[in-house]
């Protein structure tokens, strides 16, 4: 079977599934709320509800626990967030997909480092949603061609799927010592600044080479850099 048969064997056997896999739509305005719940159930999703607020989309989450949820970042400004801290908090398993119109950089560094699984910009078509929903469903992570721009404008990149379970192996406090290498803290800065003893403050590194299979602690700096706004 060549790579063209293969792709459209993953669409056409999405396309059977699009009905077992439970959406939420949660917007800030409720016409557009609507109207994209209708466009996909036009195109066999199982679209289980819509909210455009806080308050109504958490309940919503709990009572009907969809798969997914398309979660708008202006729905109520940085509470939209907490809605997926909640929810991680329960154990909830429901994926998230954040859309976004008028990001700042603030707001997409915090949305990839707490743990949205796909990203839709303002410009992006419909086919794009598609697209995110089927990568999602299957497991992985989606950033949008609009996304994408977007990044680049801010001067951020994208890190890979092994990149992002290579940090998921260090513990918060290996991570706040990998913030501060990359911000160019010394092992002495480091000890006096979290309040603990010279010797920690090395093991720490160590354990974070370890973890992240680097040849040593001279590859920390540039790994960190590289990693900062997920850290």
């Amino acid at each position: 079977m060549n790579q063209l048969d293969s792709g459209e064997d993953t669409t056409k056997k999405f396309a059977i599934r699009r009905r077992d896999f439970s959406i939420l739509v949660a917007q800030s305005e409720l016409f557009n709320c609507e109207v994209l719940s209708q466009l996909l159930k036009e195109q066999g999703y199982n679209v289980v509800g819509r909210a455009v607020e806080v308050e109504d989309t958490l309940q919503q989450i709990r009572v009907k626990r969809p798969q997914c949820v398309i979660l708008e970042s202006e729905i109520s400004g940085q509470r939209s967030f907490d809605i997926v801290e909640q929810m991680q908090q329960s154990n909830q398993q429901t994926k998230f997909i954040l859309y976004t119109r008028n990001p700042d950089m603030r707001m997409i560094s915090n949305a990839m480092q707490i743990g949205f699984f796909g990203f839709l910009y303002a410009t992006d078509g419909l086919e794009e949603l598609y697209r995110c929903f089927q990568t999602v469903s299957n497991g992985g992570y989606y950033y949008s061609n609009g996304f994408m721009d977007l990044l680049k404008n801010f001067g951020m990149e994208v890190i890979s799927d092994t990149t992002r379970d290579e940090l998921k192996r260090l513990t918060q406090r290996e991570k706040e010592v990998l913030r501060m290498v990359a911000n160019g803290h010394t092992t002495s800065d480091i000890a006096d600044q979290l309040n603990i003893s010279y010797r920690t403050a090395v093991n720490h590194k160590a354990h974070i080479v370890k973890k992240l299979q680097l040849n040593g602690c001279r590859q920390l700096p540039r790994y960190g850099i590289a990693v900062k706004n997920y850290l």
